[in-house]
């Protein structure tokens, strides 16, 4: 398991994106169903959004690619520069022309499934500098940057009132935040299709696609 970080602000709000590891390939595939939109449950969204003055949402998985928000890039462990992915595509195919191998299976968060023999003569790129490189995402058991942290505490309580749009929050580098909002008795609303870790602490939960819901609501 591994998540990435993305801090940024949208029209007055601040968005925090805390979301597992996904690629271009894995859209679509594991989405899992939803009831039918429920017009009071939107018309409650839309009340939460209007009456908020400071609203910080904190986006997962279920909304990151399909908003615009850049796939991961794989960072240099040595000078931190920054790779897009498609780069690093191209430099795999030019270390690897011959190579190729059939995937034993294909796990929900795009990553597939191959043998070690398969690996064995892959060849991995090292950054300009010669440092190694690496998925730019915390993977678990790894510790997020306390930089990025204490911001998003910051915004936590600078906020009155969050919504979660698109994760179960089941990692606590995301959960640390709802209990923190909690603490500062912010209202809480959330939008993820299942149950979520939280779901016990919000005053409205919304169990709808996040790209079929979202549009309908007035950002006002």
């Amino acid at each position: 398991m591994n998540c990435r970080w993305t801090l940024r602000a949208a029209k007055g709000h601040w968005m925090v994106n805390i979301s597992q590891q996904c690629s271009h390939g894995s859209i679509g595939l594991f989405v899992p169903p939803s009831p039918p939109l429920d017009p009071e449950k939107i018309r409650e969204l839309q009340r939460f959004i209007t009456l908020s003055k400071r609203l910080l949402v904190m986006t997962g998985a279920g909304i990151s690619t399909e908003s615009g928000i850049p796939d991961y890039r794989v960072l240099c462990l040595n000078c931190g520069e920054q790779i897009p992915r498609e780069v690093l595509q191209e430099r795999f195919e030019a270390l690897n022309p011959t190579w190729s191998a059939e995937a034993h299976g294909l796990a929900p968060d795009g990553d597939v499934f191959l043998t070690e023999e398969q690996v064995r003569s892959f060849r991995v790129p090292s950054c300009r500098c010669g440092g190694p490189l690496k998925p730019d995402v915390v993977f678990f058991g790894d510790t997020v940057n306390p930089d990025k942290v204490d911001f998003v505490h910051r915004r936590v309580k600078e906020a009155d009132s969050l919504l979660v749009v698109g994760s179960s929050l089941q990692v606590y580098s995301g959960y640390r935040f709802i209990l923190t909002a909690r603490e500062k008795k912010l209202p809480i609303a959330i939008l993820n299709i299942g149950p979520t870790r939280s779901d016990d602490l919000a005053c409205l939960k919304l169990d709808s696609r996040c790209g079929e819901l979202l549009p309908l609501i007035d950002p006002c």
